[in-house]
C-alpha cells in the first residue's frame, strides 16, 4: 500500500533561506526527515503504540523560530496552542506512521503530534491531551 501524500505549512515567526513568508514540506521532505519513534500508551488507542516521525523541533529548528508558541491548526480547523519550550523539554514526535504503518485521516492521520506520555508521568492530564493534535495541516510560530 502506497503511503498517502501530504502537505504541511510551517509560517509566522520563522527564517526561511530564500526569505518567504511560509514554507511547504511534503510528505517525502518529512518521511527524509530523521525518524524518531515515541512507544507510548494514549488515551486514544487501546495498548502500547509506537508512532514514529520526525521530532517536531527537529523541523522547526532550521527555520530560527522566534516567537514563543505554536499555533498548531488541523485539516478540520481546530486547533491549539503549545509553547515551543514543550518541543525541547518533552520532543514530541510529528508522527506519520501507527506501528509501522502509515497514518490515514481516518486513523488520525496524515500528521499526529505525539509526547512521550509514558516517559513522564506529568504529561498524563487533559492539557497534553488536548496538545496532541492530529490531523495537522499548519503550524504558525507566534
Amino acid at each position: 500500500m502506497a503511503a498517502a501524500h501530504f502537505t504541511l505549512q510551517i509560517d509566522g515567526a520563522i527564517r526561511t533561506p530564500d526569505g518567504a513568508r511560509f514554507i511547504q514540506l511534503d510528505s517525502a521532505a518529512i518521511r527524509a526527515r530523521p525518524q524518531q519513534t515515541v512507544t507510548t500508551h494514549t488515551p486514544w488507542h487501546d495498548g502500547t503504540m509506537t508512532f514514529s516521525g520526525p521530532r517536531l523541533w527537529d523541523l522547526l529548528e532550521p527555520l530560527k523560530p522566534t516567537g514563543k508558541s505554536l499555533h498548531i491548526t488541523a485539516l478540520n480547523d481546530y486547533s491549539v496552542d503549545i509553547p515551543l519550550s514543550d518541543l525541547q523539554r518533552y520532543q514530541p514526535v510529528l508522527a506519520w506512521q501507527l506501528n509501522g504503518k502509515a497514518l490515514s485521516v481516518r486513523d488520525k492521520g496524515p500528521l499526529f503530534l505525539i509526547y512521550p506520555f509514558d516517559a513522564h508521568p506529568e504529561l498524563h492530564n487533559q492539557l497534553y491531551y488536548g496538545r496532541s493534535i492530529w490531523q495537522i495541516k499548519r503550524i504558525t510560530i507566534e
